[in-house]
């Protein structure tokens, strides 16, 4: 969901960015390359593992989820827009009746549930899988494995499309196969191998779907 179907990463970016700088952190600063290819797609478990250890932060995982998601929040509210031609790729795949598709996201599901309300989408994606319905976060397989279970389908069937490197190893752990649309702000290089890449959504077609077995 975060930096395919909503343009999320630089708000996740920013809400972190405001809350470390409300515990005496300079902020933007702070955010080590390293850092951002590490924690994109994680589920909140291990973003927030992440982020009280490269940051030092006494805070409880628990405290610090909740002041991230709060400031997150608002930040959606305000700010958040869906991805440069999702909304013309949803419709395209909606008509296709042999398609069925599922939301697989690190997000909590109260944020998942918040994004879908905020933009129509509660039918187009009937299931949804978030990073707190399965043991292991991404780059583990589990998440995309429940979302094939759901779906009713065999991994092999399915096509994930991916935005982060921990996602893309997700998918392509799971069997899937994968559609990478990389964030700019991270080396082309630093990306595993996804089966097939473009720039943004919008660049999807319908043919990229079909031309997998």
């Amino acid at each position: 969901m975060d930096g395919v179907i909503v343009d999320s990463e630089p708000l996740w970016e920013k809400s972190e960015s405001i809350m470390l700088k409300q515990k005496g952190f300079g902020g933007n600063e702070n955010y080590r390359k390293e850092y951002r290819k590490k924690i994109m797609g994680l589920n909140q478990k291990d973003s927030v593992k992440l982020l009280k250890e490269t940051f030092g932060l006494d805070e409880s995982p628990e405290e610090i989820l909740r002041t991230r998601l709060n400031i997150l929040l608002e930040l959606y509210e305000e700010e958040l827009s869906l991805a440069d031609g999702v909304s013309e790729l949803l419709e395209t795949l909606s008509r296709e009746k042999h398609i069925r598709m599922a939301l697989a996201s690190g997000s909590p599901m109260k944020v998942i549930e918040f994004v879908l309300e905020k933009f129509s989408l509660s039918d187009t994606f009937r299931i949804k899988v978030s990073g707190d319905c399965v043991e292991n976060g991404k780059p583990h397989p589990d998440i995309y494995l429940e979302t094939a279970r759901r779906l009713g389908a065999s991994p092999e069937e399915c096509i994930a499309i991916e935005d982060s490197i921990n996602g893309i190893v997700s998918a392509k752990e799971a069997g899937m196969c994968c559609i990478a649309v990389p964030d700019p702000r991270i080396a082309p290089e630093d990306y595993p191998q996804a089966d097939i890449f473009r720039k943004n959504v919008s660049e999807i077609r319908l043919e990229d779907i079909k031309s997998f077995p």
